[in-house]
């Protein structure tokens, strides 16, 4: 599962109507299950088993498979898109195998076993190891030689897939980009109305002192026992902050831990301070009963960040409710997430393969899976119609997805490769959560072993 699914899948996996079904990137799925339509995923997933022998490039039907994850909605959208790909691909039938959970790791050992689908989603939180391993193709000679034009892609949708031999965001392209998806701060309208605070600008980001003073409005002890039984903030995606606040995480070559330097550590020292301090956030012990999604539908938090998945889920809701710019003391910060189709290295078919994938990244099939709601369309022009804004529906302030496409970067976890170096600093942050140490103690003590980490998963930075 890549990390952006790990946060979304938190609340979304217990939110009404829903069932656990994803991976990351944008990217896997949580928990057990086989893999529908053959079997379990192990063997499902196999790569050409059952194709035909057909030299690819021949007339002759040759049969390809592609694995996703989803929810029920999403298997029968691709179910169709399927449909009309082989219509127009008389030659080239597709077997789908659908993977409703655990999807990274069914895929970690097919892709290990040599045995794995011509056609795979990658997250962005998996695509890096998976190129290092040597089992996504480089496809940058046949997107140029197919003329697949990406002019009007995000370019932030599109660069996470590339990878220069050391560090992905340049370079040559491993995967065509399914959808990119901004992260906002969502906010319920009733409890602003009935605080009497003015909804968050559209336009410009609050700041952080702005924030504090509009949580505590927002936050209430309504029994008097001393435990908020509504919060004004949700927990804190501290990234956005740190980006927010003119910080970074790893220095742009990717070779420095450079969050203990002093406007990462503000925001750092910030976001903790917003349930220790100023006590607007939920701590652990309160968000163990509810997650902060289920905290928003219930009412009982009345500002939360999350992503574009949580709008199919929040147009069901009874209370009004929209979207604004994640605050920051500067300007539009956030990271956005995205999956990609890649194609297997060792596919016998990468002709037909490739030509699949670009059919899924294509306009018309972008264009089925945004008017069905699962994603925003990777294409500017299609993402700036009502194809995507939709007039009349729910976020009024649909735009707001636009910009925070246009100015948020990929998660720090689509840096490099090897990503240990990552995991040391989740590893370590629930001693600030608590309160136990500062953000400046705290990145110091562990920026050796971050970057020992980072040295030795990723050489090839240092070479």
């Amino acid at each position: 599962m890549g990390v952006f699914e790990k946060k979304k899948s938190v609340w979304m996996l217990l939110s009404v109507g829903l069932v656990a079904g994803l991976l990351a990137g944008c990217a896997g799925g949580g928990g057990g299950g086989n893999a529908e339509n053959g079997g379990d995923a192990s063997n499902a997933a196999g790569s050409n088993s059952e194709a035909s022998d057909a030299p690819a490039g021949t007339d002759e039907k040759v049969t390809i498979k592609f694995s996703g994850w989803g929810e029920p909605n999403e298997k029968k959208l691709y179910e169709d898109l399927i449909k009309n790909f082989e219509s127009q691909n008389p030659n080239i039938k597709v077997q789908y195998i659908h993977i409703p959970a655990d999807y990274a790791g069914k895929m970690n050992t097919v892709l290990a076993g040599g045995n794995a689908p011509d056609v795979f989603y990658a997250g962005d939180g998996d695509v890096a190891r998976w190129i290092k391993l040597g089992v996504i193709k480089n496809i940058q000679q046949q997107v140029d030689e197919s003329g697949f034009d990406m002019s009007d892609m995000y370019e932030s949708a599109v660069d996470r897939y590339r990878y220069d031999g050391m560090k992905m965001g340049t370079g040559d392209l491993y995967a065509l980009p399914m959808d990119v998806a901004g992260t906002v701060l969502y906010y319920n309208k009733k409890l602003f109305d009935e605080a009497g605070v003015p909804y968050p600008s559209a336009e410009t980001p609050m700041t952080f002192d702005e924030l504090v003073e509009v949580g505590k409005k927002l936050t209430k002890d309504s029994n008097g026992d001393g435990k908020p039984d509504q919060y004004g903030m949700g927990p804190a995606w501290w990234e956005g902050f740190v980006w927010g606040n003119g910080g970074k995480i790893l220095s742009d070559d990717r070779t420095q831990f450079v969050l203990n330097e002093d406007k990462a550590v503000e925001a750092l020292q910030f976001a903790a301070d917003m349930r220790n301090v100023h006590k607007i956030s939920p701590d652990a012990r309160a968000l163990q009963a509810m997650n902060d999604g289920q905290m928003f539908e219930t009412g009982k938090l009345a500002m939360m960040i999350g992503g574009r998945w949580s709008v199919p889920v929040f147009r069901n809701l009874k209370f009004d409710w929209d979207v604004a710019p994640i605050p920051a003391n500067g300007a539009w910060s956030g990271w956005s997430a995205s999956t990609g189709y890649s194609v297997y290295a060792k596919t016998k078919y990468p002709d037909q393969a490739f030509k699949f994938a670009a059919y899924l990244a294509g306009e018309e099939a972008n264009r089925i899976r945004s008017e069905q709601g699962l994603t925003m369309p990777v294409y500017k022009s299609m993402a700036n119609s009502d194809v995507f804004l939709t007039p009349g529906t729910k976020p009024e302030n649909a735009q707001v997805f636009l910009k925070a496409v246009e100015t948020e970067q990929a998660g720090p976890w689509t840096y490099v490769p090897n990503n240990k170096w990552w995991d040391i600093i989740n590893q370590n942050l629930g001693q600030m959560w608590e309160g136990k140490t500062t953000a400046k103690d705290l990145m110091e003590k562990i920026k050796p072993d971050v970057e020992k980490a980072l040295r030795e998963g990723n050489p090839e930075l240092f070479q």
